[in-house]
């Protein structure tokens, strides 16, 4: 004090008397003036900047506009039972995190004051957890640091005695506040001797195996998210690894929002009067759930949902003994949608708060609603258009209007005409200051009017209701009617994936037939289109592997005659038949004028990426990496070089307006989507690259969407031989993007192939039509 501390408020307890404040306060005024009339200070007095207070009266001090840093010893909650410490600690927790121009809160351990290692274990898990449940607060826990040279009056009684200073020791912390130390770990940043923090956490996850939660039979997406139809069942298992370890003492827990909504700006409610009585930041709400089996029923959280709808967004943690030792699965957040496309991404919002400034959140390379916390009314539609690709910025409604067409301007009920594709890719509401996702067009068909059912949120969790009950809570009869642009493509490019000519394939190819007859339609019709290449173009070479795979040197003709402009050769079959090999390979496709990707040449890195000019003077780069198989020195272009991958990718975006990553990942035959897939996944885009193209599993997986950018998983096989009885080895995909005016992709969409002896076509069977977006 005086700066940069203007004042403090002691509360040294709940309720405190009058003259036990008065003597506290002249005590603490002895202490900070006592000496000032020898040894003057230019502030003067401090008198007046040290306040003492009971927690009751602690409101009437506090500056609404002054910012606060709050610190508390947790031996203030010193000598109350279990159940008391709990309760009093929340009571202070509550408060103090609703305060609105709170900008730190710091705990103090003071283990010298506590009755024992147990108080102050339980206490620091208290503590730490609450810490934990606030998803924008940055934790920083120093559990290292002690005080040196204490010269408090305890610390002077207990050298008087001869008696040592109690010194906190989190090694020996207890299975419950390990637990929950190693599932927050991620979350907590410790500076002062980190290796002794990062060797500590390693010991104790060593100790037992480790838990996580999975959706039984489905796949989450690359955001980490499991998403399900609210309509069908679904089972959450807790896992062990290894799974010969079996949980014992299951218990399960909800995670909900605190508050329902919340104000993150600087804003007052002078400003903003439709966040009055909002609090400052989200927390989460831990509820037990009445179950204690490794495996729980959506039946059994159902009530956690829409009650409605039945839709909407859960986030569940389990806890169980394994192996004698307590354990934490992370955190699952699961979504149940509604539909498909944009409404569906809209359905799987519910249950979320209202947070006003969602825009500006940011939790590593996740920005806005896609930190998954909230949004507010116009980022919970540009949400939903981000998850069907559309690169729209985290906005507001006067902003949002720029991004969309006007369908109708002022209409009124029953004035305006919708369409059902309007619908897909997302129709809205205008009402000036806020906005509505229309979700059903109700009788009669085809006109917008009071009975047809729109979405929205303000004030609370997202709502459904209609379109006559939206105007009149906002005093309104009339709207702006705005859609999703539809599609007028500027450039179409089309992709494929594996592409095997060799074996039983190269012999067709000798006797003149062409692979590629059924689709080269669909390739040559597209601005630009490239592919995986799972063989050798040479007759260079031999090789000694089980699958080597040799095509007729034709084969480059073949492909630059089905419309294909490069080709991918990072994969695990480049060097089949050995570098020369390979390196001639390159040489014939790029004597066709097609674009070998991935590989070294005598003038280029493998990593560097291809320019390729489309329409109206746009680029679009390629870059082909490999993530499976042995690494080949610096001829093929691998994951695993993040550093170079990193430069290619920053190259790229400087000189082209779409960035296209070719990547050879996954497990073969297999449509399950690996960790490392997603984890590259979201490594590529968050570094720049807007689409990423899969192969190598050879059956087709999902297709995704991340942070506006779509992702390919596996296009599965296009020319392959072998396996004529395995159904997912012989079913492929193109995959068709489209974009806009501005070379951003407007639209992905999968379309099926059926490989006969090898040899692939389009499937225009009904099955054929299920391949879509996640």
């Amino acid at each position: 004090m005086p700066a940069p501390i203007a004042r403090v408020i002691w509360v040294p307890a709940e309720k405190l008397s009058a003259p036990d404040i008065g003597k506290r306060t002249q005590a603490a005024t002895a202490l900070l003036d006592g000496h000032i009339e020898a040894a003057p200070r230019k502030s003067g007095s401090l008198h007046e900047s040290y306040v003492v207070s009971d927690f009751d009266r602690l409101q009437k001090h506090l500056s609404p506009n002054q910012p606060l840093v709050v610190t508390i010893d947790l031996d203030y909650f010193a000598g109350l039972s279990p159940a008391e410490q709990a309760t009093g600690f929340d009571r202070i927790w509550n408060f103090v995190i609703e305060l609105p121009n709170l900008r730190a809160i710091t705990f103090a351990i003071s283990r010298p004051y506590l009755k024992g290692e147990d108080e102050a274990y339980r206490l620091l898990k208290l503590a730490l957890s609450a810490a934990l449940s606030l998803p924008t607060a940055q934790i920083e826990f120093e559990p290292f640091l002690t005080v040196a040279n204490d010269h408090s009056n305890l610390a002077k009684e207990l050298m008087a005695r001869g008696e040592k200073l109690p010194v906190f020791d989190l090694s020996q912390a207890p299975q419950a506040l390990r637990a929950r130390i190693l599932s927050g770990h991620q979350h907590i940043v410790v500076r002062d001797d980190a290796p002794r923090w990062k060797q500590l956490l390693r010991t104790w996850n060593d100790e037992a195996p480790q838990l996580h939660l999975q959706v039984k039979g489905r796949q989450c997406s690359t955001d980490n998210v499991w998403r399900i139809p609210a309509s069908e069942p679904a089972e959450i298992e807790l896992i062990t690894e290894p799974w010969t370890t079996k949980p014992e003492k299951v218990e399960w827990f909800a995670l909900t929002p605190k508050y329902l909504r919340c104000n993150l700006t600087d804003l007052s409610i002078d400003q903003v009067g439709f966040v009055a009585n909002a609090v400052p930041r989200p927390a989460w709400n831990e509820i037990p759930l009445a179950h204690h089996d490794s495996v729980l029923p959506i039946t059994k959280i159902d009530n956690l949902f829409d009650r409605q709808l039945h839709c909407g967004s859960l986030r569940l943690r389990a806890r169980a003994v394994v192996a004698g030792k307590i354990r934490e699965a992370p955190v699952l957040e699961l979504r149940r949608v509604i539909g498909s496309g944009f409404r569906a991404a809209v359905t799987e919002q519910f249950g979320l708060p209202y947070l006003f400034g969602s825009g500006e959140l940011s939790e590593n390379s996740n920005t806005g609603p896609e930190t998954k916390l909230g949004a507010d009314c116009a980022n919970f539609v540009v949400y939903a258009l981000r998850r069907q690709g559309q690169r729209v910025p985290w906005s507001d409604p006067k902003r949002l209007r720029d991004h969309l067409d006007l369908v109708a301007r002022s209409a009124a009920p029953g004035r305006a005409k919708i369409s059902a594709e309007d619908l897909d890719r997302g129709t809205i509401i205008h009402l000036g200051t806020h906005v509505a996702a229309v979700m059903e067009d109700r009788q009669p068909v085809g006109i917008l009017d009071e009975n047809d059912l729109v979405a929205h949120q303000l004030d609370g969790t997202p709502e459904m209701l209609t379109l006559g009950k939206l105007l009149r809570e906002r005093r309104k009869n009339c709207f702006d009617l705005f859609r999703v642009p539809p599609e007028k493509p500027k450039t179409t490019l089309v992709f494929g994936g594996d592409v095997m000519l060799g074996r039983s394939c190269a012999a067709k190819i000798e006797n003149g037939i062409d692979p590629f007859t059924g689709v080269a339609p669909l390739i040559r019709g597209a601005s630009f289109a490239a592919a995986n290449l799972e063989c050798t173009i040479s007759t260079l070479g031999d090789s000694s592997q089980r699958y080597a795979f040799r095509a007729p040197v034709r084969s480059a003709q073949l492909l630059r005659g089905a419309g294909f402009r490069a080709m991918g050769l990072a994969n695990n079959h480049a060097f089949d038949f050995g570098a020369a090999a390979l390196n001639d390979c390159a040489a014939r496709l790029s004597q066709q004028q097609i674009v070998p990707l991935g590989v070294g040449k005598p003038d280029t890195k493998a990593g560097t990426p291809s320019f390729f000019s489309v329409r109206d003077g746009k680029k679009i780069a390629l870059l082909a990496i490999s993530d499976v198989g042995p690494a080949a020195g610096s001829q093929i272009a691998t994951a695993s070089n993040r550093p170079g991958l990193n430069a290619a990718i920053a190259n790229a975006r400087l000189r082209a307006n779409l960035v296209v990553c070719l990547v050879h990942w996954g497990v073969e035959n297999s449509e399950k989507i690996t960790d490392e897939q997603r984890e590259l996944a979201r490594w590529l885009i968050d570094h720049g690259v807007d689409l990423v193209v899969g192969s190598h599993p050879h059956c087709v997986q999902a297709l995704d969407v991340y942070h506006g950018c779509p992702i390919a998983y596996s296009l599965g096989n296009l020319v392959f031989d072998g396996a004529p009885t395995v159904e997912s080895w012989n079913r492929g995909a193109l995959l068709e993007i489209d974009l806009n005016e501005k070379a951003q992709a407007s639209s992905a969409r999968l379309i099926p192939l059926v490989l006969e002896n090898g040899f692939p076509r389009v499937d225009a069977s009904p099955k054929g039509e299920t391949l879509s977006s996640r």
